[in-house]
Parts: C-alpha cells; structure tokens; sequence
C-alpha cells in the first residue's frame, strides 16, 4: 500500500459505512437520491456525510441550498465538511465556484485522491457518496481505493438504464451492491431486476412537482419521495 492510499484510508478510518449511488445512465434522479437519503439518515439518529464525487457537474449542493460562493468549508489541518441540516458535506464545487469542472483520466483519478486525503470527516455512521453516471473512473477508483465501499444502483424501467444495469451484473462489482433503486416508476420491473441477481431496495413513482423543492430540505423530506427513500434507508441500514 502506498502513502496516499494508506493517508485516504486514516482519514476515513472513523467512518461506519461507505455507500456510494450509481447508475449507468444519467437522468435517472441518483444525485436527489443520495442527497435525500444522507439528509435521511442523519434524520433518523444515523450521522451521515454526503461526498459529491461528480466532478465535472457538482449538484448536491443545488439540492441541499448551499450557497458555494458563500459557504466555505473551514481549514484546519485538512478540510473540515460545511455542516447542512446536519449532514457533513464536501464537494468540489466549493473550489469551482459552482461551475463545470472538465476533467479527464490522470486528472480525476488526481482530483479523487485529494479531496479525500485532505477532507477531515468527523465521526459518522455512513458516507454517502453521489457519482457521475456510467462507469468511468471515478466508480473505478472508488472500487480500488475504498475497499470498504458499498454500493446502491439507481435505475429507470427506461429499457436504456435497464440495459445499463444489466452489464453492471456481469462485472466483478456486482457482490459489492447493497441493492437496487427503480425510480421514476411507471411500471414494475422487480422480477426483471431481480432476474439479474440484485435485491429491489425500492421502487418510487415519479412525482412531478420534485424540482420545486429543489433546495428548501425541509420541504422535500415533507414529501412522498422522501417517505420511499426511508423505506430504502432502514433497508439498507438493518
């Protein structure tokens, strides 16, 4: 092991649980469902973090209503996670200013490594990590570097993210994920689901009037939306 691995792994070394969301296809609602299930966890008595590990197109923090021109997370020894309705959260975006953040190959993995050799997690039951869609480097990375890290699969009955998830069941990551969360769900797809080995955590309609709690969390986990991540939460944690 070298010095940076061991270095990430000391930093994480009081974490529970890493759980990181992913899916093959993009547009199928993970970022809302990992912001919403760390704001979930930490509600019901298990702290959690939430990391925002999509680099190129950061959004937790839209969701959560943090203002990154205007919250900063404090350095001390590291960086120490801004604190939202009791959720540790870091993201690149507090660097970025908000914006894009184009990045390829050595430069993510770079990127990757940094944010979690210098990010100073507190005690925590579960991190929960948000992801870029499909499964590129960062997904790889965190397979390599977090040899603790769980994962969740979000998907559509949309036959695209369904495919996307069925070559997921062929790769070697397979006995690493906790199960799977069907969204925006217009029909029920568990036996397809299950017919490719993964437990069905979930599956959530699709709520139209979402995007108007986009950033007001107390209003979102008012909503049904929020009640479904539960469900999958006191799957995930029982």
């Amino acid at each position: 092991m070298n010095l940076k691995n061991s270095a990430i792994i000391k930093r994480l070394e009081d974490i529970e649980r890493i759980i990181a969301i992913v899916s093959g296809k993009g547009g199928v609602g993970k970022t809302l469902i990992a912001s919403t299930m760390a704001l979930t966890m930490t509600k019901i008595g298990f702290p959690s973090g939430l990391l925002d590990m999509d680099f190129t197109n950061s959004s937790c923090h839209l969701i959560l209503g943090v203002d990154v021109l205007k919250e900063k997370p404090v350095e001390d020894m590291g960086i120490h996670p801004v604190k939202v309705h009791g959720v540790e959260f870091m993201s690149v975006a507090f660097y970025s200013r908000g914006e894009a953040l184009p990045l390829r190959g050595i430069e993510v993995d770079s990127v990757f490594r940094e944010l979690l050799m210098i990010t100073k997690w507190g005690r925590l039951k579960a991190l929960v990590v948000d992801t870029p869609p499909g499964f590129g480097d960062v997904i790889l990375n965190i397979a390599s570097y977090l040899p603790r890290a769980e994962f969740i699969a979000v998907t559509t009955p949309n036959l695209l993210s369904l495919e996307a998830l069925r070559r997921l069941a062929g790769t070697y990551m397979k006995r690493r994920i906790l199960g799977v969360i069907v969204n925006m769900s217009y029909k029920s797809i568990r036996s397809s689901v299950e017919g490719m080995g993964f437990k069905v955590l979930v599956e959530i309609p699709r709520y139209d009037d979402l995007e108007e709690y986009i950033g007001n969390v107390d209003k979102l986990m008012e909503t049904g939306f929020a009640g479904k991540i539960k469900e999958a939460v006191l799957k995930v944690l029982d």
